[in-house]
C-alpha cells in the first residue's frame, strides 16, 4: 500500500476471501426464482469483473445456471441504484446488446429489458427456506470464494449469529467509508471507495453481516456512497464539458450496439471485412462504457476530460465507416 493509500489489489484481494455479505431478494426475484447481483456485488467483486459474469455454487456445490430475464424497467432499475443514474440502461445494454434496439425504439418508462440472472430455484430446493412458503423476501449469504475472479457460495440466510451488533456494524461501515475517502488523494470511481469501505472498515464486517449492502444505507447516516463522492462543487466549465461528453459517448454506445446486433445482410461489409470491424466496434463499446464510468468521478480533470474527446473523435470516425 503506497503512501496515498491505493490499496494494493492483492492485499484487497486477500482481505475478502472468505468473508461473508447478505443479499435480501426482491419480491420480483422471489416469485421469479432468480437472482440479478447489480450493485449489490459492487464492495465483493473485483472492478474488472461484470456482476453478470460472476459464478455462484449452492452449499453442495451445485453451480447456479444464468438465465435471461425481460421485464419492465420498475424492477430492474432498484439493482443498479449505486451505479449512478446515468450508467443503468448502459449497463443493461453492456450485459445483453438487444436492449439498445429496445431503448431507442421506445420512449417512456412502460417498455421490457432483459438481464442477466442466476436461477436460484435449486438453491431453493436444496435450503427449504419456511420463508419461501409464505412468498416473502429471502435473504441470502454469500461466501466470496474469489474476489479477483467473481466466485461465490450461496445459502438461504437463517437468523443471525451471535457477535456484532446492527448498529455497531453500521457504525464500523460508516468510519470506513470516511476513511477511504480522506486517505484517496486521487479518487475513485464508486465500485473501488466501496471495497475500500469495507476495507478500512475491518474484517469484522465480513465475519458477520448483519445486514445487507442496501440496508446499511438506510440505516446509515450515508444516504449513498455517490453523496461522499460529490462533496466538492463542480467547475461550470467541466459540468458543460462532462454533459458534451455525456450526450456523445450515450449516442455513439447505441450506435455501436445497434451495428453489433444487425445482421449480416444489413451490414455494408463481406463476411471478413464486418469480422474485421466487429472486434473494433467490441473494443470502441467498451472503452466508451468506461468513459460514462470515469465521468461519475466528480473530481476527473479537464486533461482526462481531453483525452475523453479525443476518443469520442475516434469513436466517431468509427460509427462513420459503418453507418
Amino acid at each position: 500500500m503506497d503512501n496515498n493509500s491505493n490499496i494494493d489489489f492483492n492485499s484487497k484481494s486477500e482481505f475478502f476471501r472468505g468473508g461473508y455479505f447478505v443479499v435480501t431478494l426482491s419480491m420480483f426475484e422471489t416469485s421469479e426464482k432468480v437472482f440479478v447481483p447489480g450493485h449489490r456485488f459492487l464492495p465483493f467483486l473485483n472492478p474488472a469483473v461484470k456482476p453478470w459474469s460472476i459464478e455462484i455454487l449452492s452449499a453442495r456445490g451445485r453451480m447456479l445456471s444464468k438465465k435471461v430475464v425481460s421485464t419492465g424497467l420498475e424492477n430492474l432499475k432498484p439493482f443498479y441504484n449505486l451505479y449512478g443514474e446515468e450508467r443503468f440502461l448502459f449497463l443493461l445494454i453492456d450485459d445483453r446488446n438487444e436492449n439498445a434496439k429496445t431503448i431507442i425504439d421506445n420512449t417512456g418508462n412502460r417498455y421490457s429489458l432483459n438481464a442477466t440472472a442466476y436461477d436460484i430455484g435449486p438453491l431453493l430446493e436444496e435450503e427449504k427456506p419456511e420463508e419461501w412458503q409464505k412468498n416473502t423476501p429471502i435473504s441470502l449469504l454469500f461466501r466470496i470464494n474469489d474476489w479477483e475472479k467473481g466466485i461465490y457460495t450461496a445459502s438461504v440466510k437463517r437468523g443471525i449469529s451471535p457477535g456484532i451488533e446492527a448498529g455497531e456494524w453500521v457504525d464500523l461501515l460508516e468510519e470506513g467509508f470516511k476513511t477511504a475517502l480522506e486517505k484517496s488523494r486521487k479518487m475513485k470511481i464508486v465500485p473501488e471507495v466501496m471495497s475500500d469501505g469495507f476495507f478500512y472498515g475491518g474484517k469484522v464486517l465480513l465475519e458477520n453481516p448483519v445486514v445487507s449492502l442496501e440496508d446499511f444505507f438506510e440505516l446509515s447516516e450515508t444516504d449513498n456512497v455517490a453523496d461522499l463522492l460529490a462533496e466538492q462543487k463542480e467547475d461550470p466549465v467541466l459540468e458543460e464539458k462532462k454533459r458534451f461528453i455525456r450526450e456523445k459517448t450515450i449516442k455513439l454506445i447505441k450506435k455501436l450496439a445497434l451495428w453489433l446486433e444487425a445482421g449480416e445482410e444489413d451490414r455494408k461489409f463481406d463476411q471478413k471485412a464486418a469480422a474485421v470491424l466487429e472486434n473494433q466496434v467490441l473494443m470502441t463499446k467498451k472503452t466508451l462504457i468506461a468513459v460514462l464510468e470515469e465521468l461519475n468521478n466528480p473530481f476527473v480533470g479537464d486533461d482526462l476530460l481531453n483525452k475523453m474527446i479525443d476518443v469520442i473523435t475516434d469513436s466517431e470516425n468509427l460509427v462513420s465507416r459503418i453507418t
